[in-house]
């Protein structure tokens, strides 16, 4: 009897792993407006008559600053660090261990069930060690000089009596103006990538968290199906593709350097390899959400094409892909307009806040236009939110639970 191939739910590890960058993303906002309470605080009158003691004020509140925003980063990186480990030890042995079962089953053997905690125990510490070393360190260190949040503190406190003192601009709006400048930059991260880019803190650990959940998702189904001899896997399908995947979705593909015809399924079966596995921007690669599913060629069978893509040429789905692209784009800069519309009602910049109020609309309606064009599009409002308080401990809690 042939059967479909193995099909295991991913779903779970794809939810927590978002919400790491969620505790990030909410940290990096948080901080910023935790600064912005700080300078505001007991007014902006002596801004005006005494700059110099007004800076001097200000730069004394650093430690207090600090401290508190210690304490806080403790206890979120706290939270992610134990969400990362539940998603990578607990969960990625679950994938293993159903995996192999399954495919044992279909073989007619016995599963091997060999012992991969230490794999993946070397995966959450890696993962941790990246984060910890490029994010939580330059958070965390009394070192004020090399504290990113600190400095952002200082530049915005001192380029303030700068404006005041040069009679560039009125001190509400020297505060202002340079606390936007500084909120448009975002918290620096210490990762700088090839190009001489300088990630923040909350793009770099929701890309590292996400790709290693994939890569630990992908792995763990791979390692089960290699130790039975298997190097043929089902590539999974979405009506939106990146032009690397686009090629080989739906079909089989092995990870031996070298592809194949088969004439069991009527096709070449493509090497990942041809396919720029191990490029960022290649199969498998950074933010790709496409998994795999060991194949036994003669003991499987290909599943149905989902509803939603049949007809679809690769050029559409590559298209599509493109179009899913402009969505994201849409829903970062909704809640972008969100959070800067927050931080300028704290500091009460009433132009400003007009200005945002009208960016979130023309950004809501660029989305629905969107959406409405293409009909593969659906809106899921909890991409476009900013989080409150309590709201990533909840969504924690109801993980745990499932």
């Amino acid at each position: 009897m042939v059967k479909k191939p193995i099909i295991t739910n991913n779903d779970q590890m794809t939810l927590a792993s978002s919400l790491v960058g969620d505790i990030y993303e909410k940290m990096a906002q948080d901080l910023m407006l935790a600064m912005i309470q700080r300078i505001k605080i007991r007014g902006t009158a002596d801004l005006e008559r005494e700059p110099w003691l007004w800076q001097l004020e200000k730069l004394n509140d650093m430690h207090m600053l600090n401290k508190q925003n210690i304490e806080y980063i403790l206890k979120q990186t706290g939270i992610a660090k134990e969400l990362l480990d539940q998603i990578i030890k607990n969960e990625g042995l679950k994938v293993y261990q159903n995996t192999s079962e399954q495919l044992a089953e279909d073989l007619g053997t016995t599963p091997p069930h060999n012992d991969v905690k230490q794999a993946l125990e070397s995966y959450a510490q890696q993962t941790f060690l990246d984060v910890n070393n490029f994010v939580n360190q330059t958070l965390l260190t009394t070192s004020l000089g090399d504290n990113s949040v600190m400095r952002i503190y200082q530049k915005i406190v001192e380029e303030s009596v700068a404006k005041v003192v040069s009679g560039v601009t009125t001190k509400d709006q020297a505060i202002n103006d340079t606390v936007m400048k500084w909120i448009d930059k975002g918290i620096p991260s210490a990762f700088v990538d090839k190009g001489g880019h300088i990630w923040n803190i909350d793009t770099y650990a929701r890309t590292v968290v996400q790709s290693t959940t994939y890569r630990v998702y992908n792995d763990m189904r791979t390692r089960a199906s290699e130790e039975l001899g298997v190097d043929t896997f089902y590539y999974s399908m979405h009506p939106a593709s990146r032009p690397a995947c686009a090629p080989i979705q739906g079909k089989v593909v092995t990870k031996a350097e070298q592809g194949f015809y088969s004439g069991e399924l009527g096709y070449y079966v493509s090497s990942l390899y041809e396919h720029g596995w191990g490029d960022p921007a290649g199969a498998l690669g950074i933010n790709c959400h496409h998994y795999l599913t060991p194949f036994v060629i003669g003991a499987n069978s290909v599943p149905d094409v989902p509803e939603d893509m049949k007809g679809l040429t690769q050029d559409q789905i590559v298209e599509n892909g493109r179009m899913q692209a402009k969505q994201r784009a849409y829903e970062r800069a909704i809640k972008d307009d969100k959070y800067k519309l927050k931080a300028a009602q704290t500091l009460g910049d009433d132009k400003r806040i007009q200005h945002y109020k009208n960016m979130l609309g023309i950004h809501n309606q660029g989305l629905n236009k969107l959406i409405n064009e293409n009909t593969f599009l659906y809106r899921d409002k909890a991409r476009e939110k900013l989080f409150k308080d309590g709201t990533v401990e909840e969504y924690i809690k109801q993980f745990k639970n499932n």
